[in-house]
């Protein structure tokens, strides 16, 4: 796919129509079983594929469900990067979680291995104690959906003042309250599955937490100085769905 950058109008039309953006660590095996009962049940939106996945299961665009994503403003790997290098979280993960922010959309995490992958990011999240029927996996996938697109302007604006406290060495720890105190809310979208007891089914991923703790104040200045609007762009609060 063509960079955003010099075809705007296609990185709109890939939003518009992205179920979710593919994470997996599990093995090959095991992906490609969840993978094909995926694109059995799910085929009438488009699954993100991001650098990440494409090359370690050799996953390309299809022309049908499957689309490559690309970095939809110049710097976005480079920050990844950054990121990764001043939280000491995991490449692939952060690069997921980045590619669903700034494509607004939510993870599909195949296999519960995966959770491990991502568990630095996980602030919340919502557990199921039985088998779910496909019925059910399609209506929260919407809602999932909902819970990123609801969360991201007000999310990534609350980021953008946080990281200009964070950089003047201000605490921000009332504005990660608020976000936990939201996310908590968030969570009775699920009422119809979500029990007491039982295995991750609807994960909660912000990067902003990881940042205040393991980032100094010329860390963040710099990353603000060097990619600009891009950084909050990043930072929304980032539903996944684990199957």
């Amino acid at each position: 796919m063509a960079s955003p950058s010099e075809a705007f109008h296609i990185y709109a039309a890939v939003v518009k129509n992205l179920r979710g953006v593919l994470f997996s660590s599990v093995d090959h095996e095991e992906f490609s079983e969840k993978f094909s009962w995926l694109k059995k049940r799910f085929r009438y939106r488009n699954i993100g594929i991001t650098p990440y996945m494409a090359e370690r299961y050799g996953l390309k665009a299809d022309g049908k469900l499957l689309v490559e994503l690309v970095e939809p403003v110049k710097g976005l790997d480079g920050l990844i990067s950054a990121y990764a290098s001043i939280t000491g979280v995991g490449r692939s993960a952060l690069e997921a979680y980045c590619y669903a922010s700034t494509y607004v959309s939510p993870l599909l995490a195949l296999g519960q291995a995966s959770c491990t992958d991502l568990e630095p990011l996980i602030v919340d999240k919502v557990v199921v104690g039985r088998e779910l029927t496909d019925k059910e996996y399609k209506l929260h996938m919407r809602i999932a959906d909902y819970t990123v697109l609801d969360f991201y302007l007000w999310a990534t604006s609350q980021a953008s003042e946080a990281l200009t406290a964070m950089a003047g060495g201000r605490d921000v720890e009332p504005m990660l309250a608020e976000r936990e105190e939201r996310i908590k809310k968030d969570k009775h979208r699920y009422w119809r599955v979500g029990a007491e007891e039982g295995r991750d089914f609807i994960l909660y991923l912000d990067l902003l937490p990881i940042l205040f703790d393991r980032a100094s104040a010329e860390d963040v200045a710099s990353l603000v100085e060097r990619y600009g609007s891009l950084v909050p762009a990043t930072l929304s609060i980032i539903s996944a769905i684990v199957i």
